[in-house]
């Protein structure tokens, strides 16, 4: 059960797409530790190169609250995090107020001989408080209904209750998920704009999309939603399949800028999806976190040459995902900066050119090609975009033997000639076309 091709194609070609998802029951699955979810990282690689494409807005919509997503969900700018139904978010947030907080003491008191239960979990949310049954729910789903049938009695004037998947949760903002998929969608005003969720919150935004937008719902019951598909897979599938057909429509942007957003957001989705950063790489002799060393090292070294420090807190070693993401953010902001990004190289290699210049052709080119590295290092095939990778290709070429002169490039691999455009462009840099897919 999947969206209309029609359907993705609408999306995909949208001249400005706003992708709005939930996060539990969406991207990840169910567990009795709400800190312990199984997180679906193929769509959280579909969702970042999304965000990563020109006039295409992502944003995570999720009743958790944001300190409690950081625990769970690796997806960092440019996707927007909106917490708590939206009630915490850097656009549309709402104030705690003095009765609000009055308010959940009153629901914490209520709660408090439900608390005492051995399999029931009470979180504590800046603007609501839940009622968590799941543990329950695993061994005994009557049970845990009846217990929250008993929570649903719960009444204090100015506090919103809704029943969830095995929770009950207690709200003093008048945020829901639709006042602030409403505003997103006045703020951002797109073309078309999609929200995918699976739970009774969700239908607030639902209700809030316009004609033309899609709702799309998460498995079964009644919804206000125009489209529906069965579970989590089939998020991934969907979001997967819309993120490689509007990278197709779009092809890569041309300002240094935003073809840096697009060629990292490739490279973020890799990462990821990374389970070994100690496996091998079709680099001889590095390995997955040596790929990420690599880009975090000579960029900021050749920067110096054009008086450039780009420097970010990074512990490459026991966290390379957050080092590369680090990394990514302070090459944005340099790109954002005229002063930086216009400054001229005044010695190296790079001299007479612009940090701008330069970036565009090493930097890029290089996070392009190891994309592919990284995925290969997983045992994952992925698909390089094939106009960047055919200018590459014959700009390698035109080098002749003067690129394995360099010492950084192998013989070129024999591959058919039919083959990719990107799978021809690793080969002539010596990577072998079939490494990590030999299984």
């Amino acid at each position: 059960m999947s969206l209309p091709p029609a359907t993705i194609a609408r999306l995909a070609t949208a001249e400005k797409l706003l992708v709005v998802s939930d996060f539990d029951g969406t991207l990840a699955g169910f567990s009795p530790d709400i800190y312990a979810v199984p997180v679906n990282l193929d769509s959280v690689a579909a969702l970042t190169r999304l965000a990563g494409l020109p006039d295409t807005h992502v944003a995570l919509l999720t009743g958790r609250h944001l300190e409690g997503l950081a625990e769970v969900c690796p997806l960092v700018a440019p996707v927007v995090l909106a917490g708590s139904h939206g009630s915490e978010s850097a656009e549309h947030a709402v104030a705690l107020t003095d009765s609000m907080l009055e308010k959940l003491s009153a629901v914490e008191e209520q709660l408090a001989e439900f608390a005492s239960h051995p399999v029931v979990y009470i979180e504590y949310k800046p603007f609501q408080r839940v009622a968590h049954a799941a543990a329950l729910a695993s061994t005994d789903q009557a049970a845990a209904d009846s217990l929250l049938d008993a929570v649903m009695s719960i009444d204090i004037p100015g506090v919103r209750v809704t029943r969830g998947k095995n929770i009950v949760e207690f709200s003093v903002s008048e945020a829901t998920k639709g006042t602030w998929l409403a505003a997103e969608i006045e703020r951002v005003q797109p073309t078309v704009a999609v929200f995918i969720g699976d739970d009774a919150t969700d239908e607030d935004g639902f209700r809030s999309l316009r004609e033309g937008d899609v709702g799309v719902k998460v498995g079964e019951g009644e919804t206000a939603a125009t489209e529906r598909i069965a579970d989590i897979p089939a998020v991934a599938e969907l979001l997967t399949s819309l993120a490689d057909a509007r990278a197709a429509h779009l092809g890569l942007p041309r300002t240094v800028a935003e073809r840096f957003e697009a060629i990292s957001a490739g490279f973020s989705a890799e990462v990821h999806r990374v389970h070994d950063w100690s496996a091998a790489t079709p680099c001889e002799g590095w390995s997955a976190r040596d790929i990420v060393n690599h880009l975090l090292t000579w960029y900021p070294a050749n920067l110096r040459n054009a008086d450039v420090d780009l420097t970010f807190p990074a512990d490459l070693q026991a966290d390379p995902a957050g080092a590369w993401f680090e990394f990514v953010s302070a090459v944005r902001a340099l790109l954002a900066d005229p002063s930086l990004a216009d400054a001229p190289f005044t010695s190296g290699p790079d001299e007479g050119q612009t940090v701008a210049r330069a970036t565009a052709g090493f930097l890029l080119p290089d996070i392009f090609m190891h994309t592919w590295d990284l995925a290969r290092s997983q045992g994952r095939d992925v698909t390089l975009d094939a106009d960047y990778a055919a200018r590459n290709l014959a700009g390698l070429e035109s080098l002749g033997d003067s690129l394995r002169e360099t010492g950084r490039f192998g013989p070129a691999a024999q591959v058919s000639p039919d083959a990719s455009a990107g799978v021809r462009l690793m080969a002539y840099v010596g990577r072998d076309p079939g490494f990590g897919l030999e299984a």
